[in-house]
Formats: structure tokens, C-alpha cells, sequence
């Protein structure tokens, strides 16, 4: 039986159109009982754990199961779909198979119970040592929990036992940004429509040959692990939209992004032109009802060098101070890569091809587009439009088809997270570092933002090591780059995806 417990409404920035649901089961009495030792001075029940959680997690809906272990089990695998995530709390000798449903999963562990019933590797590892048998099998396979600790006896300092409700509130909330990718759908614009996704940052074998189906297998694979929907439209639909767009509209946009820039060195029909893009995009999102878009067109129409343009100002200066992640590949799990980190930090990401200087102990992660508010919010980086660097006039700004890149500098001194995201392998690889000034470092004379790529995010890692993981057949090319640390939040979303982490600089 089933009890639910409603929080209030969702305030968090990062809205759903439904509240996260968490199948809910105390397992023991929480050692509020009257067994060895006696009982507690003051004992925190099951309802006001419950209370606590509803009062700090918004748009969480804990169900509370009132009836056995046994039929609980029994209840999500019939019903698995209904929920979003697991939580447990107590200790569960003897039969553990409730915490490897395949649903993500925090198991609590109520302070001064007897450990007998939490066989932490166990919950780590999903395998049973050899010669050992449990209840449900030898091994569990579906390994995605996370554990957390309550003083429900209240021994412990006031600090700490807030210290331990803060940490089931975030690995909650975890849980929470899981359920919500399940409402992703990417606008995917490309030139063919039997073009391989992500034929550039994932190139199937070693030797570059594609699977069969490849395209079917890896949106269904994104579907099963997130829940995300990919809509793919051609280039033919792109341009009938934009011939649509009113230009007095694109124009008033890419005045706003003119005056804003500390600097322009391109003609100022090439950033209208960039604009029409991006409300032609925005237009065709709306029109499938989609939350995040990725392009690979290069242009607004069929007359050469004069629709030439390239969509990253439109996506870093509209789509995403508005919190729609968008990128100007069609890569879709560094999309979602994107959208995990906006949805755990509140900052975009840049997405880029990625550099080792081994003499200078720096990583470059480079490309035409940066994020102008890296910490999220209305907080901005000064910014300025230049000629793209792929445009085959781009010594020529004023002329049809320099196109648009933008260059902005993130600031030095802060951590920085470097990592991506790989569904047909179950791995999310990171590492950190810390964002430098390269011209401090690469002092030859040259503009090192005229070379190649005009955005760069140059960071201090260890570079040596992450360079020798680096195979590109495998995981691609491409990575991004969050402001911040985000390295213990990837590794806790990644057990309750069921994903392996590789931290490539330890």
C-alpha cells in the first residue's frame, strides 16, 4: 500500500511539467525500538524523516509503502515505470534484492543499528564474493545506488546531523535532474537524413566503419537510459523557415547583440543573417515541442556564399540565457552532457575539440561559441563578434560569408570541469582544472584567438596523463567545459545512471 506524501510546488529553475516520484520504504525501525540498549532519549519517526525531506526537496513526491519487503519488490517490477527513483531506509538482511531494482536507489543507514543489514560492497559492487549465496541470485546486476546515514537517536552534534539530511537532500535531488532528462527532446537539424549521428565525434570501430542501424540504436539507447526523444528534420524544412522569419525581428536581435559586444569586426548583415538562423531554429523548436536543439546547417538559404552563416552566436546568445541548451553539432550526448550539467549547476558549457600542450601543462578546448554567462544567471563575460573561423572569407569581414564566431575569455583563477558523456559505452570520462590566462602563457605575438577556433577555454590540468587516454576513435573529439568542480556530482549522477566514471587525471 502506498501512501503519498506531496511536496510544494517545484522552485527550482529547472522545471518539470510533473514532480519526480520516490518509491519510499523505511525497512527497520529506525533504532527507535525498545530492543538492545533500551530506547532513545528522543527518536526522529518515520513521518517527521519524511516531513524533513518533503520540506527540502521541491517537486519530489514521496510514496511511502506501508506493506512488506517482499511485496514491495513485487510492486516495482510490475510497476517499475511509475517510479523515478528508490529510497531506503534501514537495513535489509538477508534478502537485499529491493535495493537493485534497476531504478536509481539510496539506501540510509540508520545510525547505531547494527551494520548486519547494509553490506556496503555489496551496494558498491553488486557482486557477491565467491562460494556466497544470497537471496535473488548470486550477483545483482543493476548496480545504481548511492548511501546516505540519518541519527534518527539524535547523539550527534545539531551541525552534523544537519551535515547528514543535506547529503540525502542532494542525493535526492540527483535523482530529481534524472527524472527530468526524461522530458528532453532535441531539435536535430541536418543536411541528409540518413546522415550517421555524431558521424564525427563517435566513428563507430577502430577502423571507423559504422554498425548496421547505427542511427536506431543509438536513439534507442537514449531513450532507455534518459528517456530523451530526438525529432530529426531536414534542411529543407530549415530554409522554408527561414525564409519565413520577419527580418525587422532579426535585425532588432542582432542590434541587441551588437550593442551589448565589446567589440564587432564583422558586417552587420552577416550577424541579422545569424539571427534569422536562430529565430528559424527557435521557431521549428517550438513547432515539435522541443527543449534543446542541435544543428549541423551552415546555411539560411540556397545562394552560396551569401547564405553562408554559422549558428553559435544565435545559440550562445539567445538559446542559452534563456536556459535552452543548444550546440552546432548534431552530437547528442554532449548535448544531453550539457543539459545534465545546466540542470545540476545552473551553467551552460562550452562545447569544443580539445588540444594537449604537454610543455605548457594545458588542455585548450576550442571552438567558434563560449557561453557569455558561465555562472549561470544574468552575470556576464564581455564578448566580441568576429568573422567564423571555418568562413572561407574570413580575412574579409565585410563581405557575404564571413559568418559570425565570438570570442570571450572565462576567468582565470576558477575551476573548471572538462568531460563528456558516452551512452552506447555507459561511461562519462572528466577530469578538472584550473582556467589560466593564455596570454600570459603563449606570448609569441600571435592573437591566439585568431587561431583556429576564435573561442578557447585554456586550462591547467594534467595534461600528460589525460593525453595518454586520448582515442578519439572511441570517445571522439569533442568534450565540454563547465565552470566549476563538478567532479563528486558526475561520479554520484553516474552510479545512479548505472554508468562507469573514468577520472582520466587520476
Amino acid at each position: 500500500m502506498l501512501i503519498a506524501l506531496i511536496v510544494f510546488p517545484c522552485l527550482f529553475a529547472f522545471s518539470q511539467s510533473r514532480n519526480a516520484r520516490i518509491f519510499t520504504i523505511f525497512t527497520s525501525g529506525g533504532c527507535g525500538c525498545t530492543g538492545s540498549g533500551g530506547p532513545p532519549k528522543t527518536f526522529t519517526t518515520h513521518e517527521q524523516v519524511v516531513t524533513a525531506l518533503q520540506a527540502a526537496c521541491s517537486g519530489v513526491d514521496f510514496l511511502v509503502w506501508k506493506d512488506t519487503r517482499p511485496a514491495a519488490f513485487d510492486e516495482i517490477q510490475k510497476n517499475k515505470a511509475n517510479y523515478d527513483g528508490m529510497l531506503i531506509i534501514g537495513e535489509m538482511s538477508g534478502d537485499y534484492r529491493l535495493a537493485f531494482t534497476g531504478l536509481p536507489t539510496i539506501v540510509v543507514y540508520n545510525l547505531w543499528e547494527f551494520p548486519s543489514g547494509h553490506p556496503w560492497n555489496l551496494f558498491a559492487t553488486g557482486k557477491v564474493p565467491e562460494g556466497r549465496l544470497l537471496e535473488g541470485g548470486t550477483d545483482y546486476k543493476e548496480v545504481k545506488i548511492l548511501n546516505a546515514q540519518l541519527d534518527r537517536r539524535n547523539t550527534c552534534a545539531p551541525a552534523v546531523r544537519e551535515s547528514m539530511l543535506n547529503d540525502l537532500v542532494y542525493k535526492i535531488k540527483l535523482i530529481k535532474t534524472i527524472s527530468e532528462l526524461k522530458e528532453t527532446r532535441i531539435l536535430m537539424v541536418t543536411n541528409e537524413p540518413d546522415d550517421n549521428i555524431a558521424s564525427v565525434n563517435y566513428r563507430g570501430d577502430i577502423n571507423e566503419s559504422f554498425p548496421e542501424y547505427h542511427n536506431l540504436r543509438y536513439t534507442q539507447t537514449l531513450k532507455e537510459l534518459f528517456g530523451v526523444e530526438i525529432v530529426r528534420i531536414g534542411i529543407a524544412e530549415f530554409h522554408e523557415m527561414c525564409a519565413k522569419i520577419n527580418n525587422r525581428e532579426a535585425e532588432k536581435i542582432a542590434d541587441q547583440w551588437i550593442a551589448d559586444a565589446y567589440k564587432v569586426e564583422v558586417a552587420r548583415t552577416e550577424i541579422v543573417k545569424c539571427a534569422r538562423g536562430y529565430l528559424a531554429h527557435d521557431a521549428l523548436r517550438e513547432k515539435y515541442n522541443c527543449n534543446a536543439v542541435s544543428t549541423h546547417i551552415r546555411s539560411v538559404g540556397k545562394g552560396g556564399l551569401k547564405d553562408l552563416y554559422n549558428p553559435t552566436l544565435g545559440f550562445e546568445l539567445g538559446f542559452k540565457p534563456r536556459g535552452i541548451m543548444a550546440v552546432c553539432q548534431n552530437y547528442p550526448d554532449l548535448l544531453i552532457s550539457e543539459i545534465l550539467a545546466y540542470k545540476l549547476t545552473g551553467r551552460p558549457s562550452m562545447f569544443g575539440d580539445v588540444m594537449y600542450d604537454i610543455d605548457n601543462s594545458t588542455e585548450i578546448v576550442l571552438h567558434c561559441g563560449i557561453p557569455v554567462n558561465p555562472w549561470g544567471g544574468d552575470r556576464r563575460i564581455p564578448y566580441n563578434i568576429r568573422p567564423h573561423a571555418e568562413s572561407p572569407v574570413r580575412d574579409k569581414p565585410d563581405e557575404p560569408g564571413a559568418s559570425t564566431g565570438m570570442t570571450a575569455e572565462w576567468p582565470v583563477g576558477e575551476p573548471v570541469t572538462i568531460w563528456d558523456m558516452h551512452s552506447l559505452v555507459k561511461k562519462i570520462r572528466l577530469h578538472t582544472g584550473e582556467v589560466v590566462d593564455g596570454h600570459s602563457i603563449y606570448t609569441g605575438g600571435e592573437d591566439i584567438y585568431t587561431i583556429m577556433c576564435t573561442a578557447k577555454v585554456i586550462a591547467r590540468v594534467d595534461v600528460k596523463k589525460i593525453r595518454d587516454q586520448y582515442m578519439p576513435s572511441l570517445y571522439g573529439i569533442h568534450a565540454i567545459a563547465t565552470l566549476g568542480d563538478l567532479r563528486q556530482q558526475l561520479k554520484d549522477i553516474a552510479i545512479l545512471l548505472g554508468f562507469e566514471v573514468i577520472e582520466t587525471d587520476r
